[in-house]
């Protein structure tokens, strides 16, 4: 993967803000509120670095290195910015993620939004006007595969069956 400096340039090249850019551009919202309600909320102005691990939601307005993993919902709100793995139930990217993100139920790179890294996912949604690159790997969502193997396991052929031909002894 490359390094941060060189996707910061890579996104002027093609018109994209970095972190830093967006938060003077006039169309991305500056209200400090939460996009999600409940949960940890880190706002704008912070640096983190390191490995961050929480239980339920959790929103970041700031900018963060390192890995970041959850049960619940990880939001990357419109300024924050994380370089490094994130590992959550569910994702929605508004801000800009360099590092790989394995979610499990649901992945959402929204307008504006910016990814680049790998992504494991059941639900993939990338809006209008986001970016992303990188390579996309679909998995089945982990609830439903386990009520499928024990639907097929207890399931009766809907089928009708035909008995087995008589032998006849010789």
């Amino acid at each position: 993967m490359a390094d941060y400096g060189t996707i910061r340039e890579q996104w002027n090249r093609v018109g994209l803000a970095t972190p830093s850019e967006a938060e003077s551009a006039s169309d991305v919202s500056t209200s400090s509120e939460p996009l999600i309600s409940g949960g940890t909320f880190i706002q704008s102005g912070a640096v983190f670095e390191g490995t961050l691990t929480l239980k339920g939601d959790f929103q970041i307005d700031a900018e963060f290195r390192g890995e970041l993993e959850t049960d619940g919902t990880i939001t990357v709100g419109p300024q924050g910015s994380v370089v490094g793995n994130i590992r959550a139930h569910e994702v929605v990217i508004r801000g800009a993620v360099v590092g790989n993100v394995y979610a499990p139920r649901q992945l959402i790179v929204a307008a504006k939004g910016k990814l680049h890294g790998d992504i494991e996912t059941a639900c993939l949604e990338i809006q209008k006007h986001a970016f992303f690159k990188g390579n996309t790997s679909m998995t089945q969502p982990q609830a439903s595969r386990r009520a499928v193997s024990s639907e097929l396991a207890k399931a009766e052929p809907d089928y009708p069956t035909v008995p087995a031909a008589p032998t006849v002894p010789t």
